[in-house]
């Protein structure tokens, strides 16, 4: 049966036209598919050659740490996006969290979805003393789960080394073959490196994370950054092509906030705006909380305010992170049936 195209006639719920329904659905479903997307992109939950082996006896440790890198896998718009705006649903799908590197997020580009972040913040809570109370609330519980899986980490590398020193002690004392024991420890060592893997992948987790906290805290107030190199360029616009206002030395220090992947804005003297590219310069927080002797200081720029504060203290506590792995990782002796 031929149905006429007038609105007027055919009317879908509430006596709204069929037309206008029928846009809806389409946008929901764009909507799911961009949700879908992000889901896919964000790689929610992390596997393994490895994971639910009966027989191995650090399972229980493994299990744990993995627990973490669920969370950390997960992206912090989980349970907002659908109230986001849609350009926001589009960073989420279209970031790059995985391989974001610990370098990468110290240098304090990793945005990702951070803009994202911030869109579902200011959505779910009408002003910014509620926004900053959500910010604050979110810092904390990123920096206990950072202490989690630290924790959770260090115990299934203990545990992994003593499987070796067991298996050790077995075959020089006859009871594992020489041969047997070799097959073992083979898949010992595998198992470690797996460990190890998924640390990493927690770390860089971890990152894509700390760029949304720390866009949100640069959008209550602007924090301090450090040029990276001599005659970094002030740009009047986001766009090289701008005049140039002035020029910065290295280690010169200014006071901006992320704009884009690209772009700091940053004040001038005479409260002027101006922007310097993001490879130009580094998140002062960050660059501290890399230096072993400094991370446990939080920088001037951080005191009374929590929330600043709070993100110098996730810096702090991924680069303890990110030194465990890398100890871990680079001290492999113990995995022969020979050594100690």
């Amino acid at each position: 049966m031929l149905v006429s195209a007038a609105p007027s006639r055919h009317r879908g719920p509430r006596g709204l036209s069929l037309a206008w329904w029928a846009r809806c659905v389409r946008h929901r479903t764009a909507i799911l598919i961009v949700l879908a997307a992000a889901a896919c992109s964000s790689n929610p939950t992390l596997h393994s050659l490895f994971d639910n082996e009966a027989d191995d006896s650090c399972r229980d440790q493994r299990a744990a740490l993995k627990s973490y890198g669920d969370y950390f896998a997960e992206n912090m718009l989980v349970g907002g996006a659908i109230g986001a705006a849609g350009g926001t649903l589009l960073g989420v799908a279209t970031h790059q969290s995985l391989q974001v590197t610990l370098a990468e997020a110290f240098a304090g580009f990793a945005i990702g979805a951070a803009a994202g972040y911030w869109e579902s913040v200011q959505q779910k809570n009408a002003n910014m003393d509620a926004r900053y109370r959500q910010v604050q609330s979110d810092v904390q519980a990123e920096n206990t789960k950072i202490d989690g899986a630290h924790v959770a980490f260090n115990k299934l590398i203990d545990c992994r080394r003593k499987q070796a020193a067991a298996l050790r002690a077995d075959v020089a004392a006859g009871r594992v073959s020489q041969q047997d024991g070799q097959k073992r420890m083979s898949t010992i060592r595998a198992r470690f490196d797996d460990d190890i893997a998924i640390a990493r992948k927690i770390d860089a987790n971890m990152a894509d994370h700390t760029a949304n906290l720390e866009y949100a805290n640069e959008q209550f107030k602007p924090q301090p950054y450090v040029t990276n190199k001599p005659g970094v360029v002030a740009y009047a616009d986001k766009n090289t092509g701008s005049a140039h206002l002035t020029t910065f030395k290295q280690g010169a220090v200014i006071t901006g906030a992320a704009v884009d992947s690209k772009w700091v804005k940053v004040t001038l003297s005479g409260k002027r705006t101006a922007y310097v590219q993001g490879t130009d310069v580094v998140l002062q927080a960050a660059e501290v909380a890399q230096n072993k002797k400094t991370r446990q200081t939080p920088p001037p720029s951080t005191k009374g305010d929590p929330v600043a504060e709070g993100v110098f203290t996730n810096l702090s506590k991924r680069a303890d992170f990110d030194d465990s792995v890398q100890v871990a990782a680079n001290n492999t002796s113990g995995f022969e049936l020979s050594g100690g």
